[in-house]
């Protein structure tokens, strides 16, 4: 790094070393001066120009570009963190474009192809893997080794949940956006509603699970309800992650996990999935879900909830932040993981994910680059994560977060209802991470055709098995294609 140095800096140096050397008068005369050089690269002077917590220097502007995805969690908690940001290093500026519609910006860009007008750190990329392979993004695992702010010399890695940082997601092994919050999936209700008709909060078995829905159904209430426009939210109570439920169950749990994890085979036809999606079947059969559930969004069927209409819906923690505005007063979150045992003692698997980091451009200039792996980690900071909390609904991802009572009053009931969950229950964490990816184009028609089916299903109008053998068989033409 090359330093400037101002000439008053220079003289004060030079008046320093000739009162030391007139102080001195037992010395020669022609003993040596200090020589110009090695004054400007005196320590005082180099701390002087540059941050001492991270070595970036103090005198040169830089200002970032930000694509921030505009979702559930607001922007409040992400404008206090850049305002912060800018009190400490008041050298760096931000030019930010807020956004629901964030991942169809980036799309465009990358498109393209311009690495100027591209962002230096944006929050979400259609295709991140593809990117990490064409080098267009830069590596971060390094990030995790770096110490937190205020984490009493602890670093990112030492501070993350406990499991967190092992399943963060990577792509070839590495971090390209260093996670900043934690959130979780599951069946969220009102605890107000289930107390006024003493409906069991608390299912451990499947059984005791349908024999709840039985019991909200007779009062002429929607047990289960989620978004059929996107059917995707149904896997926050039902998805990929009660798999490993079903495998552990069967004594197959690493079977699935490799299947999973890297693609190995197709889980569209293991016994598991079959096992999952019958379930959803008999639900739908039942008359568990609304009728009509392909035309709602997913503001409607989580107002079928605060209305009473419905019991419980499939969604994630952001759930009270994003209705904070439509929430009656007497509402109060609750949270559960549909159990697939038979045994109040098997393990419950609970969706919990870290999401929320920063993708770097990788062609950006390296001061740019390293400002913006600093400002990720400044979002680990206690008052951010804070923030997270409170304005963005979502899980803190320190696990020091609650040491402080004033500070873990602060989380929402969403958010906090699945962290009681989490202590009341034998559980297991699972982010639904992938090592790998599958880009063939086979793969995303396997996706659509269970997405497309989903609302039907769950509806018990569509066996799920012709669905499913159809996905499976396009699954498999992917992985293939892919090992070639």
């Amino acid at each position: 790094m090359k330093i400037t140095w101002k000439s008053t800096g220079v003289s004060l140096v030079s008046l320093a070393v000739s009162l030391s050397l007139i102080g001195c008068g037992g010395k020669n005369e022609n003993t040596p001066s200090a020589s110009p050089i090695a004054a400007k690269n005196s320590p005082a002077e180099t701390e002087a120009a540059v941050y001492p917590e991270n070595g970036l220097p103090k005198d040169q502007k830089v200002t970032l570009k930000v694509g921030f995805f505009e979702g559930g969690m607001g922007r409040e908690y992400f404008d206090y963190a850049i305002d912060t940001f800018k009190k400490k290093f008041p050298n760096v500026d931000f030019a930010v474009t807020y956004s629901p519609e964030m991942t169809k910006i980036i799309t465009t860009k990358v498109s393209a192809n311009n690495d100027n007008d591209m962002f230096d750190l944006f929050s979400t990329a259609t295709d991140a893997l593809s990117l990490v392979k064409a080098g267009k993004l830069e590596p971060q695992e390094d990030v995790w080794d770096r110490k937190a702010y205020d984490g009493n010399g602890k670093t990112l890695k030492e501070l993350s949940l406990d499991g967190q940082f092992a399943s963060a997601p990577r792509f070839l092994g590495k971090s390209y956006a260093v996670p900043v919050v934690s959130s979780g999936g599951g069946l969220f209700f009102d605890k107000t509603l289930f107390e006024q008709h003493g409906w069991n909060q608390n299912p451990k078995t499947w059984k005791e699970f349908v024999e709840l829905c039985e019991a909200i159904k007779a009062k002429g209430i929607i047990p289960i309800t989620y978004p059929g426009k996107f059917p995707g939210y149904i896997t926050n109570g039902f998805g990929d992650y009660k798999l490993f439920e079903l495998g552990n169950l069967k004594g197959n749990l690493n079977k699935v996990e490799d299947s999973f994890r890297n693609y190995t085979q197709s889980l569209y036809m293991s016994p598991e999935s079959v096992e999952l999606w019958s379930r959803i079947y008999e639900l739908g059969k039942k008359g568990f879900f609304p009728d009509g559930v392909a035309a709602l969004n997913h503001t409607q069927s989580q107002m079928q909830v605060l209305q009473h209409q419905a019991a419980m819906v499939s969604t994630g923690v952001w759930v009270q932040n994003e209705m904070k505005d439509s929430t009656p007063q007497n509402f109060k979150w609750g949270f559960m993981s549909v159990p697939m045992g038979d045994s109040p003692d098997d393990t419950i698997w609970v969706r919990n994910t870290t999401s929320e980091g920063f993708f770097i451009w990788a062609a950006k200039p390296e001061l740019t680059k390293k400002w913006a792996k600093e400002f990720s980690v400044w979002l680990w900071n206690l008052d951010i994560q804070e923030a997270i909390a409170e304005k963005g609904g979502q899980l803190p991802i320190r696990k020091d977060y609650s040491d402080d009572q004033t500070r873990a009053g602060k989380l929402q009931d969403a958010p906090k209802s699945l962290l009681d969950y989490m202590k009341r229950n034998k559980v297991h964490i699972e982010s639904e991470f992938r090592a790998t990816n599958v880009t063939d184009p086979a793969a995303a028609q396997a996706k659509k055709v269970m997405s497309d089916a989903t609302s039907e299903i769950a509806s018990g109008k569509q066996d799920p098995l012709p669905k499913l053998k159809e996905a499976d068989e396009l699954m498999k033409k992917a992985i293939e294609a892919q090992a070639k």
